[in-house]
């Protein structure tokens, strides 16, 4: 049997350590590492900011990935070592993350038409999914241009890698959009949340739980955002017209 590479998704493990600390291992691509580690630690709350770090390198051929920072750090607190499949979500604990997590305040708005126009560039861009399939993507939008895009194995990857590659950018989340290629679950509603992005869009819909939850934190949800009829579940008020 002669199995093309070309129809294999790329899964491989890569651990995270911040401080000499092994805080995770990821089961994802082994592009933009260095944005996945950011956006993670970013979105999980270890770091405030980019420059919370001092340093960081990545090395695909021995699969790590190392942090430093100054900031305390409560290693106790978090939950170490785990490994994050592609199929699993952020690792985010709902119950005591989503209770403690701000409600999201920001006047960001957007027209239906331009998220679909946004969507399908997206789409238009997704390399490794026009290559190989079996790809999620993520982007951050404004109301006028994609800012940052990536892809994973992974879907949860994929938007801490395009989180991570904004903060990098400088990018105010809380004028932005998280663009998605698949379902709205609970764990992407509270990394959204742990960003400050006020909009998420997808081709898919939302989990019963991700609705709960983004209707507490006050998080414009977008669904079938390709389709002629899209899906507003929630906080209409950042629909423009």
């Amino acid at each position: 049997m002669n199995i093309s590479k070309l129809n294999i998704c790329q899964e491989e493990p890569v651990e995270l350590y911040l401080n000499g600390n092994k805080i995770v291992t990821f089961m994802c691509t082994l592009e933009n590492l260095r944005e996945l580690a950011l956006g993670h630690m970013f979105s999980r709350g270890m770091i405030n900011s980019p420059f919370d770090l001092d340093t960081m390198a990545a090395c695909k051929d021995m699969r790590k990935i190392y942090a430093t920072t100054s900031k305390e750090i409560d290693f106790d607190s978090l939950v170490l070592e785990t490994v994050l499949t592609s199929s699993c979500g952020s690792g985010s604990k709902f119950n005591e993350e989503s209770m403690s997590t701000a409600r999201i305040a920001s006047r960001f708005d957007v027209s239906l038409g331009k998220v679909r126009e946004l969507m399908a560039e997206m789409f238009a861009r997704a390399e490794m999914y026009k290559t190989i399939g079996g790809m999620h993507c993520m982007a951050i939008a404004d109301n006028r241009e994609i800012l940052t895009q990536c892809e994973d194995v992974g879907r949860h990857n994929a938007a801490d890698k395009a989180i991570g590659k904004a903060l990098m950018q400088g990018v105010d989340m809380s004028n932005a959009m998280l663009l998605s290629t698949g379902r709205i679950s609970s764990d992407l509603v509270l990394k959204a949340a742990n960003v400050k992005c006020p909009v998420i869009a997808s081709r898919s819909i939302i989990t019963s739980s991700g609705l709960e939850l983004a209707e507490k934190l006050g998080i414009t949800i977008i669904g079938r955002a390709v389709s002629n009829n899209p899906i507003v579940y929630l906080n209409e008020q950042r629909i423009a017209s």
